[in-house]
């Protein structure tokens, strides 16, 4: 019951810049008291800012980095819709490399029923998620970069730079017509960087949280990218932007995944 409602909160939080105590006490259906324990105690596991009265994902800032395990939980729908989407240009036979990050892991998860498929990643949690399927998994190896649950280091660009990809399938922390792909981490970059360097496609999957927002460090520009996949909430003028710039930019609905996350909720609730 406590997870649940934890899920439900990061949820609410994910839609809306802000949420008072008393505001998530009545969407989730429990007293304040109890909704302010939950608020200490995520913002001790970082997954929460606490704020005077309420509590905040947090903002992306430049040099912030919200966990992956808190990422994975919210944008859901959004995240969801783009991967069924990017599955159209995986092919039987494809090589294909899958970035770190929440938006390629629910694309592995779309994959698990293939067969002739090579999967490269840096990702430990997308290798967990295929290991019991018929595709062929390469992890990466190299230091584990915790809060990303990541591989990273000389060994790890190292393997990545001993083969080809058919398509490299890339999440980004920020994506900006101007100041093209950027992320947080420089250790992950530098894997993206080889893995942009070897493939023959480069689709980068993000949410409309991304779209105009620059994080820390340059991967590399819009121009170098064939295609982004994003979502119906994406900035009008940032697309066409992107799409005055050679960018093939596909824009999916989630109309219904957001309706089932409210008639979820609404069940909770009752």
């Amino acid at each position: 019951m406590q997870a649940a409602r934890r899920e439900q909160i990061l949820q609410i939080l994910s839609e809306r810049s802000f949420a008072t105590a008393e505001e998530l006490a009545r969407l989730t259906g429990v007293s304040l008291p109890t909704i302010r324990r939950d608020l200490q105690a995520m913002a001790e596991e970082g997954l929460i800012v606490r704020t005077r009265g309420g509590a905040s994902l947090g903002t992306p800032g430049i040099g912030h980095e919200i966990p992956y395990l808190t990422r994975a939980r919210v944008q859901l729908p959004e995240k969801r819709a783009i991967a069924r989407a990017a599955l159209e240009f995986i092919r039987e036979g494809d090589v294909i490399a899958l970035d770190v990050g929440s938006t390629t892991f629910e694309l592995a998860r779309l994959l698990r029923p293939r067969r002739n498929l090579t999967v490269f990643t840096a990702s430990v949690p997308i290798a967990q998620l295929l290991a019991n399927t018929e595709i062929s998994v390469f992890l990466l190896g190299g230091q584990l970069r915790k809060k990303e649950l990541s591989i990273v280091g000389p060994l790890a660009l190292r393997m990545a730079a001993q083969f080809y990809y058919d398509r490299f399938f890339m999440g980004v922390a920020g994506l900006d017509p101007e100041a093209g792909c950027t992320d947080f981490s420089l250790d992950d970059v530098e894997v993206k960087k080889v893995f942009l360097e070897r493939s023959r496609e480069i689709v980068v999957l993000a949410d409309h949280t991304k779209l105009g927002h620059i994080s820390f460090t340059a991967i590399c520009s819009v121009q170098r990218v064939h295609r982004v996949i994003t979502d119906a909430g994406a900035d009008p003028q940032i697309v066409d932007r992107l799409r005055e710039l050679g960018v093939e930019v596909r824009v999916v609905p989630v109309t219904e995944d957001r309706a089932a996350g409210r008639r979820s909720r609404a069940a909770h609730r009752a």
